[in-house]
């Protein structure tokens, strides 16, 4: 589907423009979601984690996201580090094509209209919208995949993503269930989808002016590092609270977003909430790098052709 996408919009038709932008962001997100989710799945299982102010430090299991990693792969072998990977394309397909392939379309449409283009404050407003439709339709895989990183699978289960749709919707409902901790995942996307679209926007543009710095790799690569970070800062808190919402089982299971975020300050204390920071920036920051790069080429590879 994103080949055939991108494939119609190089052949000029406008009325798959849209499909094009869709597209494009698509396959560079599919191509970062597989390379850094191992990083993901070490950052879930770090923020899972219990850490309250009666446990001890020697008593964690895990202790940093490549001892996270190196502990699954001892205990639970290489593809453990993969759980999720199939609800996390899902996910991707859908919140990255519709977030950033949306805001590229909206985007386009104000500054024919606007004399100067559109205002940052303009530009963050679409990223927030855009990515809010996103995660609407994307919600689903996203807790369809934190369920998988979080366990490991019994013995000879095998879990298949379609199933596992399924039975989530007729054992728990579809509100209770696929759409569970939603409100948390919302503010939770939105805050770090938009952070990353408007980071990355302004990033490249400073890097290129200030260090005169031509539009190329090295800019692309720094410009999603310096997003991941602010996404990371800003994105931390929701994470964390997102995380925990979509939980079946654990301390929080069943809690509303407010119930957990007053339990965790009152067990665990307001740096809970920055919980797995730098697993967090691994991830997101490798994501960032990773799919700017793949956007930035395969939009430039079909540029040429898009009349």
């Amino acid at each position: 589907v994103v080949a055939w996408g991108v494939r119609g919009a190089a052949m000029g038709d406008p009325a798959v423009s849209f499909l094009h932008s869709f597209g494009v962001s698509a396959a560079a997100a599919l191509f970062a979601e597989t390379l850094t989710l191992p990083l993901d799945t070490a950052k879930v299982r770090l923020q899972l984690q219990a850490i309250g102010p009666r446990r001890k430090r020697l008593a964690l299991k895990y202790r940093g996201p490549f001892h996270t990693v190196r502990t699954m792969v001892v205990e639970e072998g290489v593809r453990s580090l993969f759980n999720g990977l199939v609800p996390g394309l899902h996910r991707q397909f859908l919140f990255t094509g519709i977030r950033l392939g949306l805001y590229d379309k909206l985007k386009e449409g104000m500054n024919a209209k606007r004399e100067g283009g559109t205002t940052l404050g303009q530009r963050i407003s679409l990223a927030v919208l855009t990515s809010a439709i996103g995660i609407a339709a994307a919600n689903p895989s996203d807790v369809l995949k934190v369920r998988f990183q979080a366990h490991r699978p019994k013995a000879g289960a095998r879990r298949s993503a379609l199933g596992q749709y399924a039975k989530i919707t007729r054992q728990e409902g579809l509100l209770n269930g696929l759409y569970k901790g939603f409100s948390a995942n919302l503010v939770r996307n939105s805050v770090i989808s938009a952070s990353e679209i408007t980071t990355y926007e302004v990033a490249k543009k400073g890097i290129m002016r200030r260090l005169e710095w031509e539009d190329g790799v090295p800019v692309h690569l720094a410009s999603g590092c310096t997003a991941g970070f602010v996404a990371t800062v800003l994105g931390s808190p929701a994470d964390v609270l997102g995380t925990k919402a979509m939980q079946k089982h654990g301390a929080y299971a069943g809690m509303t977003a407010s119930q957990i975020v007053l339990t965790m300050a009152k067990e665990e204390g307001l740096l809970s909430f920055y919980k797995g920071f730098w697993p967090n920036f691994c991830r997101i920051g490798s994501f960032n790098i990773a799919m700017w790069f793949f956007y930035e080429q395969i939009k430039g590879a079909f540029a040429p052709a898009v009349s």
